[in-house]
């Protein structure tokens, strides 16, 4: 429910709190006098479009605040976390703001999150239906009939379920127009991936073997100068008269005969010792090594040779020899997959053949629940037609199959009829009125006038009460053209609706305005040359007196005094 509504510099109100209640919420007050200024107001933080001439004189910006209250709403809570937007500490309070500034811009906000404006809408839209002749109403949305329709079967978990199917059904299809379609690519450049195959193939790259090859060829082509300085190496080691090993051995010969003496040379003769067979191991390696030196000009012009057909692959494809081994593999997955195409799609598509079965077998169970409920709905409105002044209109809700013969895959084929299963299953629903009787029906949307959309909307949210998913109900003068019995037909039908919704009513009638919660009386008044609107939460006195005006006029006599206590008493 909405606690409370925040305006400041909305045209005539310069600034203004109202604190709402559960149940019936009515506004009365003279025309003009900024009734419809407060619902205006309502429907900006609600998402619809800012109009900047609507800011106060001499006012730089206004401010539209209203905060409401969802005991742990699941539906609102996936909202705000879908949105990831933030609730303080776990609060059940949500705060929608909306700042319009002369200059151009519009700031929308939820809990002091920065949101973009269909944020905004799509969160309106989730918890009120502000029904008025001025403003966006669902009712006149023919894509919301299927939705009031599934919400007054109270089948709520078999429509889940066939969302969940088609979603799945969806998938398998994007995954096999995604193949289809890789098939049509791959099938186009497979004889340039065989091209490709084959002249990695030919080269049959190995891991780092060019790292590998151009040591080999740097040792091959200094092999001479490496053998002088390798001969200089073991001349150093063991060759010469004063060479190391031979000094070593005589280091380690002297200090061996002082270990007699101090035993703690011993550690350093270990250590020498150990240097001293190193030497002797590396020199024996060192001289095999130069035995094997042989410059080899056939090897030579081989790793050459091989290093160009590798360095060839590298420049082609600029990538390192590793990475040329892994592209060969991938194009040899590729041309068995385009190979094994036609395999891969005949599975996929008898996979997705089965999904559309299993779906429209869902379709055709809602369908029938659909239909069921069509029937009682179409009773139940009708049934308060009469109670809301429109004792010659007739409600009637037309269920046929949607066609789109486009969509191939989400047509589902029996018999001699064509069904499109959509996101909602294959029926396309709207709702019918005739508003006197002998003439045709047509859509709602093109039929009722403001005020009659108004009360057939009460007739159906009557139905719907105890079903309905949107709390909070807004009607502006739904009682436009009624008077005496209807007009408390109408009354009580708003007061027993109030019981499962709150309800925020803008009325000139004495019998709803008499059975508010909470009564807001709205007047304007000239203050410093300007004129200003004073809005009232009124007592129970004040609320007999305004109940007498709107039965008297201005001048309240005792007589109406004691009608307005009847009615409110009830």
């Amino acid at each position: 429910m909405i606690e409370k509504l925040l305006i400041k510099n909305y045209l005539i109100i310069k600034e203004a709190e109202l604190n709402f209640k559960s149940g019936l919420n009515i506004l009365t007050g003279e025309t003009g006098a900024g009734k419809t200024i407060i619902l205006d107001a309502l429907s900006l933080i609600l998402g619809e479009r800012a109009d900047y001439s609507l800011i106060r004189k001499d006012n730089d910006k206004l401010i539209v605040e209203g905060q409401f209250e969802f005991k742990k709403d699941k539906k609102i809570i996936t909202f705000l976390n879908e949105n990831e937007i933030l609730s303080e500490n776990d609060s059940d309070v949500v705060i929608l703001r909306r700042e319009i500034y002369k200059k151009g811009i519009s700031r929308n906000f939820i809990n002091d999150t920065p949101v973009p404006l269909n944020v905004l809408k799509s969160f309106g839209d989730l918890i009120i239906d502000i029904h008025s002749q001025n403003e966006h109403q669902s009712l006149l949305k023919k894509e919301t009939h299927i939705d009031l329709v599934d919400n007054f079967s109270g089948e709520e978990l078999i429509f889940k379920e066939y969302k969940n199917l088609y979603d799945d059904y969806k998938e398998t299809i994007d995954k096999y127009e995604e193949i289809s379609r890789k098939k049509d690519e791959l099938l186009e450049k497979k004889s340039y991936i065989e091209y490709q195959l084959k002249e990695i193939n030919n080269v049959n790259p190995l891991e780092n073997e060019d790292e590998e090859l151009e040591t080999e060829l740097n040792k091959l082509e200094n092999v001479e100068e490496i053998s002088v300085d390798l001969n200089n190496a073991l001349s150093l080691l063991y060759e010469r008269d004063n060479n190391l090993i031979a000094g070593l051995s005589n280091v380690i010969k002297e200090l061996k005969k002082i270990s007699k003496y101090d035993s703690n040379l011993d550690k350093i003769i270990d250590d020498l010792n150990n240097s001293y067979i190193v030497l002797k191991e590396t020199s024996d390696y060192l001289n095999n090594y130069n035995s094997s030196l042989n410059f080899d000009s056939l090897r030579i012009e081989q790793i050459r040779e091989r290093l160009g057909a590798v360095n060839f692959l590298k420049k082609k494809y600029n990538l390192s020899i590793n990475n040329i081994i892994i592209k060969g593999k991938e194009l040899l997955e590729e041309l068995n997959y385009a190979e094994n195409f036609d395999f891969e799609i005949e599975k996929l598509l008898k996979t997705v053949n089965e999904k559309k079965e299993i779906l429209f077998k869902k379709a055709f169970e809602i369908s029938a629940l659909r239909r069921k409920a069509v029937n009682s709905l179409e009773k139940s409105v009708n049934s308060y037609l009469d109670e809301v002044g429109l004792e010659s209109a007739q409600f009637k809700v037309e269920n046929s199959i949607t066609i789109n013969k486009e969509e191939d895959f989400f047509i589902y084929r029996k018999e001699k009829n064509n069904f499109f299963l959509s996101a909602k299953g294959f029926d396309d629903i709207e709702f019918l009125i005739r508003m006197n009787k002998g003439v045709e029906y047509s859509p709602l949307r093109k039929t009722a006038s403001g005020g009659e959309i108004s009360r057939i909307m009460l007739a159906i949210k009557s139905s719907l009460s105890n079903r309905d998913k949107v709390p909070i109900l807004v009607f502006d003068e739904i009682d436009a053209g009624i008077s005496g019995r209807i007009a408390d037909k109408v009354g009580k039908l708003i007061k027993s609706l109030s019981k499962t919704h709150q309800i925020i009513s803008i009325t000139h009638l004495p019998q709803i305005a008499a059975m508010s919660d909470n009564h807001f009386h709205v007047s304007k008044k000239d203050v410093n040359k300007e004129t200003i609107a004073e809005i009232k939460l009124l007592n129970e006195k004040e609320k007999i007196e305004e109940v007498a005006k709107l039965l008297s006029g201005e001048k309240v006599t005792d007589s109406s005094i004691r009608t307005a206590r009847e009615l409110i008493k009830g």
